[in-house]
């Protein structure tokens, strides 16, 4: 019994190791939905693009999102950019994301200046060569002097563009 434990658990440590990673489209587009959780919540409907130059890196721009605070539209939001590290896995995408934001607007006073810090996990569910269904939980830093943390779970499908 514990020579076959031992081979379930090599089996399980090596194979993802091993793994053929899946080939990821170059540039992907995609709807999204998200909630944001801070003390209240509120809910966003987005648009992203990822494009993913490396086997195993990708990069994430959110373009466009409406956040209902009571409405809110936003183009980039906090200026942000996230990179996206795959890991090879048999039947799914599974990735890190870390992603930095960078904002200065003017109040009517003066300029101010926000930065953002996410972090968190990522799964991408192939249905087609075409198309992928994706979740997302974050965690995201942000302020401009105080820190601010929120929580982020986003939602959506994203669609091969450019192969």
């Amino acid at each position: 019994m514990k020579k076959v434990v031992t081979i379930l658990v090599m089996l399980f440590i090596i194979s993802p190791l091993f793994a053929k990673a899946a080939k990821r489209p170059l540039i992907e587009l995609g709807p999204k939905g998200t909630l944001y959780i801070n003390g209240g919540v509120d809910f966003g409907l987005g648009v992203e693009v990822v494009i993913n130059p490396l086997e195993n890196v990708g990069f994430r721009v959110n373009l466009t999102e409406i956040i209902f605070d009571p409405t809110t539209f936003y183009f980039n939001r906090d200026g942000s950019i996230d990179a996206f590290i795959y890991i090879p896995l048999q039947n799914m995408q599974l990735y890190a994301l870390v992603g930095v934001g960078l904002k200065t607007h003017d109040t009517g006073t003066g300029t101010q200046t926000h930065y953002s810090i996410s972090g968190g996990l990522g799964l991408n569910y192939p249905l087609n060569p075409k198309t992928s269904l994706f979740a997302e939980p974050a965690v995201i830093i942000s302020g401009n002097g105080d820190t601010d943390v929120s929580f982020r779970v986003s939602a959506g499908a994203r669609f091969r563009i450019i192969k």
